[in-house]
């Protein structure tokens, strides 16, 4: 029996029933509970609502990007497309469609684990467990960053694969959901003929924006474009939420133009490439592609708590490929558990929880270290080793 259970625990298919179970227990925690303490009028899956709505806002030719505050709290973020495709569970009951929805998440970032490359099963389980505080609060909130996270994950991995069309297929995905996404494409540079997979990437970009026209016509298509092109043109507030610019306010009083910071951080996060398209190593693309999870996230600054699970991901692959010894990659871990992933949560009192992630910006300060860390790691090894896992 201890072997058997033993056996049972060194499989992966127990860290996705795992994640599967919480999606669904989740779901029923929605559900049960009462409607937002903050407005009885909404429902604790109100990010849900918003993306059901939205779907039929589409069909029925209404401005997506308009508030409608009579359904749902708070704004439509996304692109017409993604409206479109949430049609899959948009007309299903409220609980199915929520289940669907969160099962897919959480899904998708299994898969994504589950096929990292070149890591042992034993990393992957870590892996899976180190994640699961974060994929409690995106799941909780019904969000798409688990689904995000996953599939940007996957993109490197298809591109480790030679699958430069799978690729291009998950990284635009996520375009179309939370546009930043498209920054991945910058991987394409470390793989051979990488401008073979140019137009294929252009056929697809096309196929997913243009798929709402036949619905929409010329008209309110242009229309729905132009409302999505002054939200995020309009997406510049005044404060900030967990991010460098959060960070360097809370620490320094200092608070540059936030266009600044998000081109000095690209600049950054673009350093490495020359010595990256020199190499050829599992390993150091892994690296970039967790310093880039990392930079979509601390470099935004209306990143909330539901969104730290992409920058997580990013650094549990820091975790797993760096060549740091491993209790230095110990060491810099605890603080993201402490802070990042369990700042926000109820084992700390109130009092200290805002202290910790409002007023010293430590959900976000060691996920910007751990991202200097791994720039480091890339700047300073121009032949690192290979893997030994």
């Amino acid at each position: 029996m201890k072997w058997a259970f033993g056996k049972w625990f060194n499989n992966l298919n127990w860290i996705a029933t795992l994640f599967v179970a919480i999606a669904l227990l989740l779901t029923v925690r929605n559900f049960v509970l009462a409607n937002d303490a903050f407005d009885s009028n909404y429902t604790h899956y109100n990010n849900f609502v918003i993306f059901k709505n939205s779907f039929f806002h589409l069909i029925h030719g209404q401005d997506l990007y308009q508030s409608y505050p009579a359904e749902q709290f708070d704004l439509f973020k996304y692109s017409p497309t993604f409206a479109l495709f949430f049609g899959l569970v948009a007309w299903m009951p409220a609980w199915l469609g929520l289940s669907i929805w969160n099962i897919l998440n959480v899904g998708v970032l299994f898969l994504a684990i589950r096929n990292l490359p070149a890591i042992t099963k034993r990393a992957k389980i870590a892996f899976g467990l180190l994640v699961l505080q974060e994929l409690v609060t995106t799941t909780m909130n019904s969000q798409s960053n688990a689904l995000i996270a996953g599939l940007l994950i996957l993109g490197w991995i298809a591109l480790e694969n030679g699958n430069g069309k799978k690729a291009a297929l998950y990284f635009l995905c996520t375009a179309f959901i939370k546009i930043f996404g498209i920054l991945f494409f910058i991987l394409f540079l470390f793989y051979p003929k990488w401008y073979k997979y140019i137009v294929p990437s252009i056929g697809i970009f096309l196929l997913f924006f243009l798929l709402p026209l036949p619905i929409l016509g010329i008209q309110n298509f242009k229309q729905q474009y132009i409302s999505y092109g002054h939200l995020l043109a309009g997406d510049n507030a005044s404060f900030v939420k967990y991010s460098v610019m959060g960070w360097l306010y809370s620490w320094f009083h200092f608070s540059p133009p936030k266009n600044v910071v998000i081109v000095v951080g690209l600049l950054l996060q673009l350093l490495p490439l020359k010595l990256l398209r020199n190499q050829t190593t599992t390993k150091t693309k892994a690296l970039y592609t967790s310093s880039l999870l990392i930079w979509l996230v601390v470099f935004n600054h209306m990143a909330e708590s539901a969104t730290f699970i992409i920058a997580v991901a990013g650094v549990f692959i820091w975790l797993f490929y760096s060549n740091l010894p491993k209790a230095w990659r110990i060491g810099f871990l605890i603080p993201v558990i402490a802070f990042t992933c369990f700042g926000p949560s109820d084992i700390y009192p109130k009092e200290m929880r805002h202290l910790i992630v409002e007023e010293l910006q430590l959900k976000v300060f060691p996920c910007i270290l751990i991202w200097c860390i791994c720039l480091g790691e890339l700047l300073l090894s121009s032949k690192p080793k290979e893997l030994t896992h």
